[in-house]
């Protein structure tokens, strides 16, 4: 069975929508406007008053908005256009930094506080656990910067020839195939000596952690994607 797309988020979403409704429908749309490097305070401005204000495109940022409040939510490719590329990838360039300077070191904090209750076997197998699913993901992201985003600069540069959807070629299940077995791994082997709390609170980072990723792979493979195709038969 085909899974069902969702455009509820889009319809609900509009450019006179204020900032402050946008984030209350969805607080972890923050995440967003770090990611945008989007100032702060936002006062009672409208999106796309914020938009024009931060110069960045009222389509763009509310195709991003659906796709990171539904994951179902597919951008629909008559609203995508060429010049929204360049700013799709400094998007993308700014989540890798998000993960590998914020939400990866975070997510590490708080397990060395639960490893603090574990036996010296376990601490062992769950750090180094996490840290080879650490580096697996800064790898993936490094290989991306360089065969994918590199291109891409190349392209807006005048190499459109280069510019193609095999670009995408790469294996982003496997990034949620690890995701899930470490939030299995963690989940299943968390020490009852811990305190619950500090349990509860290391299981939603890991599950943060792997929708976050989620939304990222969607963003590269149903707008990224596209758009490069876009991009290219404009400028051969």
């Amino acid at each position: 069975m085909n899974k069902k797309i969702s455009t509820a988020h889009l319809a609900s979403f509009s450019p006179e929508m204020k900032i402050f409704e946008l984030v209350e429908s969805s607080p972890s749309l923050l995440s967003i406007f770090s990611r945008l490097n989007i100032r702060l305070p936002f006062g009672d401005i409208s999106i796309s008053e914020m938009c024009e204000r931060e110069g960045h495109s009222v389509e763009l940022f509310m195709m991003l908005a659906s796709m990171h409040a539904d994951t179902a939510f597919r951008p629909s490719k008559e609203h995508l256009k060429p010049e929204m590329l360049g700013e799709i990838i400094e998007y993308l360039r700014a989540s890798h930094r998000y993960y590998a300077e914020h939400m990866l070191p975070h997510t590490a904090a708080h397990l060395e506080k639960i490893l603090q209750h574990c036996d010296t076997l376990s601490q062992s197998v769950l750090r180094r656990f996490y840290d080879d699913y650490t580096r697996y993901i800064i790898d993936h992201f490094n290989e991306e910067e360089r065969n994918i985003f590199s291109i891409i600069d190349g392209c807006a540069e005048g190499d459109a020839r280069e510019c193609n959807c095999n670009l995408f070629d790469m294996p982003h299940a496997d990034i949620d195939d690890r995701s899930n077995d470490i939030a299995s791994l963690i989940f299943k082997n968390l020490p009852e000596e811990a305190p619950t709390s500090l349990r509860c609170t290391m299981l939603e980072h890991i599950y943060a952690l792997r929708d976050d990723l989620r939304r990222h792979s969607n963003v590269e493979m149903y707008l990224l994607r596209p758009l490069i195709e876009i991009y290219s038969n404009t400028t051969r």
